[in-house]
């Protein structure tokens, strides 16, 4: 038996003996511990890295165009034959980095792609076999000025990387007054002008540039529209540009469709009586190169298409207008500019209906035809649209006829007081003051002013004594008159003319008879 237990030991003793250096092996090594590299083989020690600082958000990562200025971070990273040294520094005032070993390098004012080349010829000299690489850790950080039509003018904190746009949008963005055309930027004391519409249509960079140190962004008021029509790939809108080129208007709205009539365009232009005619307009020969077309504000260019080409009127003012029309403000509200396809057998009633209606603040006594005779001077056709729409009376429901236009102005929310008041002139309509109430708005009536005969003139023609007058309305006109005669100095000036004209006449006398003697 006790052989039996000392064999048995002693085979468990050489089992455990067997087995100890394989569990040995086993065991993952201690923390920091350097791992024994296999035979024939060398390790290459490696610089514990500092911890590294946030990325830029993604999208925003510095190129390789970047200009580097002082208080940007950079990552310099050398790596030898046998370590890595990673560091990370700062630009300093006078645009240098100061990266050990290499000592200071001058880095402001160049591209990051620029920089890297003189990092790594220096770290080159430094060490036989060297790479370095830099990238932008943290980016400069300054203030941007940003004034005139935004919805939040200051001064923002931005970095290096935004570009004027971004910067005009972290302002709130341009108001509906402000100019998308001609931003001023300032850049050291030169000013120079960007259009942002261009870089949101057409993606053009060269008119959204990086801001800097020292930039001024000013949005100016918006300048003079012109409204593209028909077969446009960006139909709209537009605010001239600096140039008001019709080419480089077409340009930014994406040019015609084809097919286009471009040779049967329609050209709306106010002219210097303050009217706006519409006359052919051959788009094709007048950008025949090198010729261009300079564009006036207020224009209204329509490209109609070639497959459909017909009849067609033209609406303004006062409509609710559709998908189709440009809508614009005028007084604060909103009018519309279109063309309509004119069908045979077409009315007013059916213009109308298809411009979306008249809007509320439609002058429904007031609207009017133009219309271009064979000879003679053009027409303006009186259209009571008040009679028609709501009095169902079909006598202004005119045909129509190919390039008329309907105008259907916006009602006057005032109510003119003239003649003997002290501040003649509108007054904002109020449906709960009377005449009177409003002459005394007007500073009521003067001296001369008989207040007992004053007179009520509606937008129809009618016109009414004040005591009689129905509640007055919108485009009403309140008259003082003037009294003929009133108080004692009048009748004095009456009374020494006439002492004057006796005076005269009796002198006369005398003189005449004594000659006669």
């Amino acid at each position: 038996m006790r052989h039996g237990s000392l064999r048995r030991s002693l085979s468990l003793f050489l089992v455990v003996s067997l087995l100890a250096p394989g569990l040995a092996s086993a065991q993952p090594p201690p923390i920091g511990a350097q791992p024994t590299p296999p035979s024939g083989t060398t390790m290459r020690p490696v610089q514990q890295a500092p911890p590294a600082a946030a990325a830029p958000a993604r999208g925003t990562t510095p190129g390789p165009d970047y200009r580097l200025g002082p208080g940007d971070v950079l990552d310099v990273q050398i790596a030898g034959r046998l370590e890595i040294i990673r560091q990370q520094v700062v630009v300093d005032f006078e645009g240098a980095v100061n990266a050990p070993p290499l000592g200071a390098i001058p880095v402001g004012g160049a591209t990051l792609l620029e920089a890297h080349r003189r990092v790594a010829a220096r770290a080159r000299e430094v060490f036989r076999y060297a790479e370095a690489t830099i990238t932008v850790v943290t980016p400069r950080a300054f203030e941007v000025v940003v004034s005139g039509e935004v919805e939040r003018p200051g001064a923002l904190a931005e970095t290096a990387l935004r570009r004027v746009h971004d910067v005009v949008l972290d302002a709130g963005g341009i108001t509906a007054r402000g100019s998308t055309r001609r931003v001023l930027v300032t850049r050291r004391g030169v000013e120079s002008t960007v259009d942002p519409l261009a870089f949101q249509l057409r993606g053009d960079l060269t008119q959204n540039p990086a801001v800097e140190e020292g930039v001024k962004i000013h949005v100016p008021p918006r300048a003079g529209t012109v409204a593209l029509t028909g077969a446009v790939r960006r139909p709209g809108e537009y605010e001239l540009g600096a140039s008001r080129s019709l080419r480089s208007l077409l340009d930014l709205a994406g040019g015609v469709i084809p097919p286009a009539a471009d040779n049967e365009a329609r050209l709306t232009r106010l002219g210097v009586d303050g009217r706006k005619t519409t006359a052919p307009f051959d788009m094709r020969a007048a950008l025949a190169p090198p010729a261009d077309f300079v564009l006036q504000p207020g224009d209204a260019l329509f490209v109609p298409p070639a497959a459909t080409l017909q009849d067609l009127v033209e609406v303004r003012g006062a409509f609710n207008g559709t998908s189709e029309s440009t809508k614009m403000q005028v007084a604060g509200k909103a009018t519309i500019l279109q063309r309509i396809e004119l069908a045979q057998g077409d009315r007013v009633r059916d213009v109308v209906q298809r411009a979306g209606g008249a809007a509320v603040y439609a002058d429904l006594r007031l609207a009017l035809v133009e219309r271009s005779g064979a000879s003679g001077p053009r027409q303006r056709i009186p259209i009571d649209l008040y009679r028609m729409l709501v009095e169902k009376d079909d006598v202004p429901n005119i045909l129509l006829q190919n390039g008329d236009v309907f105008l259907l102005p916006i009602a006057e929310d005032k109510v003119f007081i003239l003649g003997e008041v002290k501040t003649p002139g509108g007054q904002d309509f109020r449906p709960d003051l009377s005449a009177r109430e409003y002459v005394a708005l007007a500073g009521g009536a003067t001296t001369r002013g008989r207040l007992d005969n004053t007179v009520v003139t509606f937008r129809n023609g009618r016109t009414y004594a004040m005591a009689d007058a129905p509640p007055l309305e919108p485009g009403s006109v309140v008259t003082v008159p003037e009294v003929a005669v009133k108080w004692w100095q009048d009748y004095v000036t009456i009374l020494s003319t006439i002492a004057t004209l006796a005076t005269a006449y009796t002198g006369l006398y005398f003189i005449f008879h004594g000659q006669v003697n």
